[in-house]
């Protein structure tokens, strides 16, 4: 470079360089440059955000998506450091993380399930009634919110896993293995489930009496504390796309399912379908003591189903022990859904 010459791509360099200097002397953090996502493919309005990038564009880095099979998988992913976010991670493995005292917060909630993950039966297998399931064979994910629920149907209706053969499968698993004949039910999430369901499958409704006796069951956002502290602006962004899908989803039901479809395998049809089954819920109404709000002192309604489900999975044995309600209020921050909506 001739003496006295600075070039623009040089000055341009310099300033974003010096930028960059001042904002680590002032504790801010550049935007990530890469996003580690846990998540799972379903036919939900995640999906249109993961498809057209508007997770992308809020988080401000390259993101890094893992298909996982189950939310106990990202739980061992963000205590090993590899997952920043865990999209949609059930309720009954966040309750096992905050008991165990993983790094991560619970920042936002996708749904609350309802009948969208149900028990689905074999109707070959004539299975009508709790009892006829003694001598079959159940497939679910381990650590799931549907294995959570279908543990829960075993015990309300006097059954045992000496009663029934509980087997442990990811969602793409259990479709193979229907289709093979080798299992007699299932209880999974869509579009797991409505595959089965048009391969033979019928619904065996389980949620109405589970919801009434406080199995109570939601798709929620977690992120890695270290990830969260460094870049919380990522985060809102993040919390912001999600809003954004939901509202297209609110608004234009018919082409969101389209682009649900293209991202899960399925028929618009299917994908709508499935969408209504969920009870999705807006940012403002997670952020209220309905949900995620609320205070140590005074814990919002997650907190308690989070607890109950804790105590639970002591009972299981799936975990050792379950701390008071405060604790999973504590563990809950909603600081990011109040900046995303501002």
């Amino acid at each position: 470079m001739p003496n006295g010459l600075i070039t623009r791509r040089a000055a341009l360099a310099g300033t974003a360089a010096a930028s960059v200097a001042l904002a680590t002397r002032r504790g801010w953090a550049a935007a990530p440059a890469t996003v580690n996502i846990g998540f799972f493919t379903e036919t939900k309005p995640t999906m249109i955000a993961k498809g057209e990038g508007w997770f992308e564009a809020g988080a401000g880095g390259k993101l890094n998506w893992t298909e996982m099979g189950s939310g106990a998988d990202i739980n061992t992913a963000i205590t090993a450091g590899s997952c920043d976010i865990g999209l949609a991670t059930g309720s009954a493995a966040t309750a096992a993380g905050i008991a165990q005292g993983l790094p991560f917060k619970l920042i936002g909630m996708v749904d609350n399930i309802g009948p969208a993950e149900e028990m689905t039966v074999r109707t070959a297998a004539n299975i009508k009634t709790p009892a006829d399931f003694r001598g079959k064979k159940v497939a679910t994910p381990f650590g799931s919110t549907s294995h959570f629920r279908l543990l829960g149907f075993l015990k309300t209706n006097g059954l045992t896993q000496r009663d029934v053969t509980v087997l442990d499968m990811k969602a793409a698993a259990i479709v193979a293995a229907w289709s093979r004949g080798e299992i007699d039910a299932a209880y999974v999430w869509a579009p797991a489930k409505s595959k089965i369901l048009a391969d033979g499958g019928a619904v065996f409704p389980t949620y109405e009496a589970l919801d009434k006796a406080g199995y109570v069951i939601a798709d929620l956002v977690v992120v890695r504390d270290g990830f969260a502290k460094q870049y919380p602006e990522a985060v809102t962004g993040f919390l912001k796309a999600y809003g954004r899908a939901l509202t297209m989803y609110q608004q234009k039901p018919d082409d969101s399912a389209v682009l649900v479809a293209k991202q899960a395998g399925v028929t618009p049809a299917v994908a709508l379908a499935d969408m209504k089954e969920y009870d999705f819920v807006s940012l403002k109404d997670q952020a209220s003591d309905a949900w995620l709000g609320g205070t140590a002192a005074n814990p919002g309604k997650l907190a308690h189903v989070l607890k109950g489900t804790a105590d639970f999975l002591v009972e299981q044995k799936s975990i050792k022990s379950a701390p008071a309600v405060d604790a999973f209020q504590k563990a809950i921050d909603t600081g990011y859904l109040t900046k995303a909506l501002a």
